[in-house]
């Protein structure tokens, strides 16, 4: 895979998480992205140790799973940073798209509570056109039960519910 690749592929798991941040707020996190994370970090490692996509680190490889086996200590500090970095600037990416298409973020949101399930299909419908489901909705009232405070960030006086 192309470094464009494994970066996008970064990008695309750490995109629950970072939804999660913008939609419910730092503090109300949960553990669903754990898998994403050990994904995007060993990817990050495999990138840094084993693909010679590091100018700190180097074109070499570093044997083990975790690329350390044959580096230095030295080593191992700029290969832990690189992977720091990398993972850092995934998330960081991944949350300014979901930010600047926010909009469609929440409004799929919505109809992910609303509808829970949805195919591919629906969802390219929502993202794209804005168009939700032409089915029954399983939990009325916008969703979660009613509870609107999701899209609003607590703030009960608004209209939209966005």
């Amino acid at each position: 895979r192309s470094l464009k690749q494994l970066l996008a592929y970064m990008d695309v798991t750490m995109g629950g998480r970072a939804a999660e941040e913008i939609i419910f707020g730092k503090d109300n996190v949960t553990t669903g992205a754990s898998s994403d994370i050990f994904y995007m970090t060993r990817t990050a490692r495999d990138m840094v140790t084993k693909n010679g996509f590091s100018n700190e680190v180097g074109i070499v490889h570093h044997g083990g799973e975790t690329g350390k086996d044959s580096a230095s200590g030295a080593t191992q500090a700029k290969i832990d940073a690189e992977v720091k970095i990398l993972t850092d600037q995934a998330y960081t990416r991944a949350k300014e798209l979901l930010k600047k298409h926010s909009k469609r973020h929440h409004l799929l949101a919505e109809t992910l509570l609303e509808f829970e399930t949805l195919t591919g299909d629906e969802v390219r419908e929502v993202v794209l056109k804005g168009i939700k489901p032409k089915r029954s909705v399983i939990n009325g009232k916008g969703g979660a039960k009613g509870d609107q405070n999701i899209f609003n960030g607590g703030n009960k006086t608004s209209k939209t519910g966005l």
